[in-house]
């Protein structure tokens, strides 16, 4: 590795923790809100399908936008002459797959299973929500960087 791409290198980790951290974050306050209303009198299943379900029909149509619209300008980004920009093109587009992926399956799942059916608001519980998104998102975009690293280096 030449020592110009270690400064490349972190700031595209940052960048790319930054922008899949959204997604999750976005699913969860769209939970959050859906504790606001009243699942309707014919709902079968649990709150928590109720809500998560009420998340995703409000805010999954964009997460699933703002990831397709990424995906495609990083795949074009890594089709260009320069190496750097190729390089983080297609780190970008595997990031936000996995990162959608993630959002709508693990996080979904989690959320369906643990997440509080009454919540109250506040700045505490609000702080340890995005410290435990944070913590997901950083546990799972190194792997597949590690995993892909001679992919997306040649």
């Amino acid at each position: 590795m030449k020592p110009t791409e270690k400064p490349f290198q972190a700031i595209s980790l940052a960048i790319l923790v930054g922008t899949s951290v959204d997604y999750c974050v976005h699913l969860v306050e769209g939970y959050r809100i859906a504790g606001e209303t009243q699942p309707p009198l014919s709902w079968e299943g649990t709150i928590r399908a109720w809500r998560l379900r009420h998340a995703l029909n409000h805010i999954g149509v964009p997460i699933v936008s703002s990831a397709v619209t990424t995906v495609l300008a990083a795949a074009t980004l890594s089709l260009t002459q320069i190496q750097m920009f190729s390089r983080f093109g297609k780190i970008l587009a595997l990031t936000m797959t996995l990162s959608l992926v993630y959002t709508l399956f693990m996080a979904g799942s989690l959320l369906a299973v643990f997440a509080p059916t009454k919540f109250v608001g506040s700045k505490k519980s609000s702080l340890r929500g995005l410290v435990i998104a944070v913590v997901l998102t950083c546990a799972v975009i190194p792997l597949p960087l590690y995993l892909f690293k001679e992919a997306i280096i040649c």
